[in-house]
């Protein structure tokens, strides 16, 4: 008998090619089993309830965000005791950052982590050899790059629509050193809102002014299509776009500081892979997802097929790195030290609702008190909200 499995990931070539790419390999060394993977839009994968799609598929790709949601609900299957001590020694030891935490709430584990990714910076080397300074490593050097670009005709330029203003609204809260936690009410002090929207408003207003609508993936796409812009402070890296190959590749390296501790602090991204509660071949679907997480994959298949792996080993690979412009040891020291936000159930309906306030914010349209106020009030609600149901 031949089973088939079912997927669910996000609709790039990031969040596809590998997985479709590895499925030869796979159904060849296990023939009672079929592959078959599914996509979704990048903004479907960040905030669309994941209980519509448990019953349609086996394997779901999510964000560790959904977690908290994961352990209210049961909607994902607990993979604590799916592994052995010695999987879960191999998994913490060869894990990018906080990747691996991310995934454990509640006391179990609702995802093996496959991706992994944080805000980091990215530049045109050809453009920046054009008389500008190399990268920054502060928030002060960036502001100062701008002003050069500008007046050579260029402009840095910021993913900062909704979902990017509040990633960095987090990064900066804990670049400062008040990382905002789970376990108060109080969203963020005033001090420290004053301090983030501060820097904000200031990287705004020396960016580029499409930066307000655009994500990390029109970001480079505008950065490789033509000449004006040089350099991206903060965004989701994507080796995709430092590989091999392509006339115009970006250069990757570690967030600038906008406090005094380098780079740490930078939101964590990334994804994992999870077994929906309602699969009827959770067994199967574990063994493949702890195949796909496999060092000996990650840094193989995995990411010759356009992946960016979770897996140590693949971060540290001599050849994975030749291949990708040192994407992966240019920006390990950010990952390793990424933020970890709240994930409680609800906090994905925060993190919606407070990205487009952020962004309003931003374009002037909210003044800062107000913006303040307001998350605070939404959160404490959220918090309140989520209790009740459970």
């Amino acid at each position: 008998m031949v089973i088939t499995l079912k997927g669910l990931t996000w609709d790039h070539p990031r969040g596809y090619s590998p997985l479709a790419g590895g499925i030869p390999e796979y159904e060849k060394q296990n023939p009672g089993v079929n592959i078959h993977w599914d996509r979704r839009t990048l903004r479907e994968f960040g905030e669309a309830p994941l209980e519509q799609y448990l019953n349609r598929y086996d394997l779901l790709v999510v964000d560790h965000p959904f977690v908290g949601f994961a352990a209210a609900h049961g909607t994902l299957v607990d993979l604590a005791p799916t592994i052995s001590e010695a999987e879960k020694y191999r998994f913490a030891s060869d894990s990018v950052g906080p990747s691996w935490k991310s995934y454990w709430y509640g006391g179990g584990l609702w995802a093996f982590p496959i991706d992994a990714a944080t805000q980091v910076a990215s530049y045109r080397p050809d453009l920046m050899r054009e008389g500008l300074p190399t990268a920054p490593d502060t928030f002060d050097g960036v502001l100062e790059l701008a002003t050069r670009a500008r007046k050579a005709g260029k402009s840095i330029v910021l993913p900062a629509c909704p979902t990017d203003a509040i990633s960095l609204f987090f990064t900066f809260s804990a670049n400062l050193g008040h990382p905002i936690p789970e376990e108060r009410e109080l969203f963020v002090d005033d001090f420290v809102a004053a301090e983030v929207l501060d820097r904000l408003h200031a990287l705004i207003a020396v960016s580029h002014p499409q930066s307000l609508v655009w994500n990390p993936i029109q970001v480079y796409d505008f950065m490789i299509g033509g000449s004006d812009a040089v350099y991206c402070p903060y965004g989701f890296g994507y080796s995709n776009y430092s590989r091999v190959g392509p006339p115009v590749r970006l250069k990757f390296t570690n967030a600038p500081g906008a406090g005094q501790q380098g780079c740490a602090g930078t939101m964590l991204g990334g994804t994992g892979i999870a077994v929906s509660a309602l699969s009827a071949h959770q067994v199967e679907a574990v063994n493949y997802a702890k195949w796909l997480t496999s060092p000996e994959h990650q840094r193989g298949t995995y990411f010759r097929e356009g992946g960016q792996p979770a897996s140590l080993a693949a971060w540290t690979d001599a050849s994975v790195n030749t291949a990708a412009e040192h994407f992966f040891s240019d920006t390990l020291q950010t990952l390793q030290t990424a933020y970890v936000r709240p994930r409680f159930d609800g906090f994905v309906r925060f993190f919606e609702a407070a990205g487009i306030e952020i962004n309003r914010c931003l374009r002037g349209e909210v003044k800062d008190p107000d913006l303040v106020r307001w998350l605070n009030d939404r959160y404490a609600v959220q918090r309140v909200a989520t209790r009740r149901i459970a």
